[in-house]
């Protein structure tokens, strides 16, 4: 599985001190009645006077759905994820990794896909506009990828910011993912080959120690008999509070669902809000 959820953080010198790089890291699957799912949210923060090429974070938080803990849809969960970065003249080098311990029915734990990845330096296209490329492979940890015999899942992407004001920013983030499977399939089901995501985020700072993060994600999947399965989106809300220079305390809600596609049928559909398939959570971050 691959990680969602962070939150920019801003002071009083917002601009001189923080430069959002990116926004998303919430590292928390959602169950449903069907099949568990999950958003990211990633996003780095860098300083823009840095005493040491090292920087990451630390980050723990509690996962819940509306469900009463004797039903069957019932989730909860306790997460710790992190990050630790290392900055070059030519880019950063990113490790991102975490687990998840759930507290309801078969009390699983898992580890997520460690996320080994390279960001290249920021390019300027004009003074609102900004680029940079990623590459990264994810390598199998969770409980998900060991069962269906993940070997590697190699990624590539982009991200493109757009700061029109000071204390709200865009970025849109186009990925490729392939997952390397031992084999084609699982049991009956025919394993996910390629995934085509599309991420939008917008944040906005509503005052130097409080934000608001909104992003949607569009995912296309082919299997390994190239048949185009359901489209997925996932949309995910975060409202945070930096309460210390390093720390950020926050609350959020995620939900994913399907749409209609020609070659699948009929749409499971999506609602913002759903109440077999929305999480909320409650996460602490430390910036180190």
């Amino acid at each position: 599985m691959e990680p969602t959820k962070k939150k920019c953080l801003a002071s009083n010198d917002y601009q001189n001190k923080f430069g959002i790089t990116a926004c998303l890291g919430l590292l928390i699957f959602i169950c449903s009645s069907i099949v568990p799912a999950h958003a990211v949210i990633e996003y780095d923060i860098k300083p823009d006077k840095e005493v040491s090429r090292w920087s990451g974070y630390v980050s723990a938080g509690y996962t819940r759905n509306v469900y009463g803990a004797e039903s069957y849809h019932a989730y909860e969960a306790f997460n710790i994820d992190g990050r630790v970065s290392y900055r070059t003249d030519w880019g950063n080098l990113m490790l991102t990794l975490g687990g998840e311990q759930e507290t309801l029915h078969g009390k699983e734990s898992s580890f997520y896909d460690p996320f080994l990845e390279y960001r290249t330096p920021i390019y300027h296209l004009s003074a609102t506009v900004t680029i940079k490329g990623s590459a990264g492979v994810y390598l199998p940890a969770s409980r998900y990828s060991k069962r269906d015999n993940l070997q590697y899942a190699p990624r590539v992407g982009a991200y493109v910011f757009w700061s029109p004001l000071e204390k709200l920013q865009f970025y849109v983030s186009p990925r490729y993912r392939y997952n390397a499977y031992q084999y084609k399939t699982a049991g009956e089901r025919v394993l996910i080959e390629h995934q085509f995501d599309t991420l939008v985020d917008a944040f906005w700072m509503i005052d130097s120690n409080l934000y608001l993060e909104m992003n949607g994600r569009y995912r296309i999947s082919k299997n390994y008999y190239g048949r185009r399965m359901d489209d997925s989106f996932t949309f995910a809300q975060e409202l945070g509070w930096q309460f210390n220079e390093d720390w950020v305390l926050a609350l959020g809600h995620n939900n994913s669902g399907g749409f209609y596609h020609p070659e699948i049928g009929s749409s499971k559909g999506f609602d913002i809000y759903n109440k077999k398939s929305s999480t909320f959570y409650l996460s602490v971050t430390k910036y180190l």
